[in-house]
């Protein structure tokens, strides 16, 4: 290839690739920081409380859930429950990751199986994940779970029924034998799509190829 078509050719490619830097696809997410309130977020009447503080989160503010007393496990409905900006339709989050930061505030003892189950209902159906296998210790803690049928036990095709039409997510937070106090902070459902890059940095990179070709048969007539 003669060296003012290389030129040529680079200049091309050079710009596609300019213009296609800043087009990358951002991972997209929800979330509650609890920064300006409880967010819609709720307890189980009868079997637990919420409360909202503004500080002492990880950071700002954050909610906690206190159990209705000793002696008594709760089980799943002693837990939070997400406000409404996470149901619906989320089936965006397929193959994503539901996270959420968790601290003790009062409580110690043995830790009740159930504690840190996450129950995901939609379209009738609900799923659980072990997020947590004992209550936190030591200040805050962060947790994570996929958001794939895998990891939850289902088909693909019932989990993207389930996520199309999310009608609760609930987290078991009666940890102890006792009298306890659970703080939450940070929960968030998020793609991972950060690395992926735009539909316009393929089109972009894409005209580029197209203008080598261009010039070379250009060239040849």
């Amino acid at each position: 290839m003669p060296i003012r078509i290389i030129e040529k050719s680079a200049r091309v490619i050079l710009l596609a690739s300019c213009f296609a830097a800043p087009a990358t696809s951002h991972a997209m997410s929800i979330i509650s920081t609890f920064d300006t309130g409880a967010e819609g977020w709720s307890a189980n009447p009868g079997q637990g409380s919420l409360a909202y503080f503004a500080s002492n989160g990880n950071p700002g503010g954050h909610i906690r859930i206190t159990d209705i007393g000793a002696g008594i496990n709760n089980g799943f409905a002693s837990g939070a429950f997400v406000g409404p900006q996470f149901l619906g339709d989320q089936s965006a989050f397929d193959g994503g990751t539901l996270a959420l930061d968790m601290a003790t505030f009062a409580g110690g003892g043995g830790t009740f199986a159930s504690f840190g189950t996450v129950l995901l209902t939609g379209n009738g159906s609900t799923v659980t994940f072990d997020l947590a296998a004992v209550a936190p210790s030591g200040g805050w803690q962060s947790y994570s779970a996929s958001l794939d049928a895998a990891s939850w036990g289902v088909s693909q095709t019932d989990w993207l029924a389930i996520l199309s039409d999310v009608t609760s997510i609930g987290i078991a937070t009666d940890a102890f034998d006792g009298a306890d106090t659970i703080g939450i902070d940070n929960f968030q459902l998020r793609t991972n799509m950060a690395a992926l890059p735009a539909p316009a940095t393929l089109a972009l990179l894409g005209l580029g190829l197209a203008g080598i070709g261009f010039t070379r048969r250009k060239r040849g007539a």
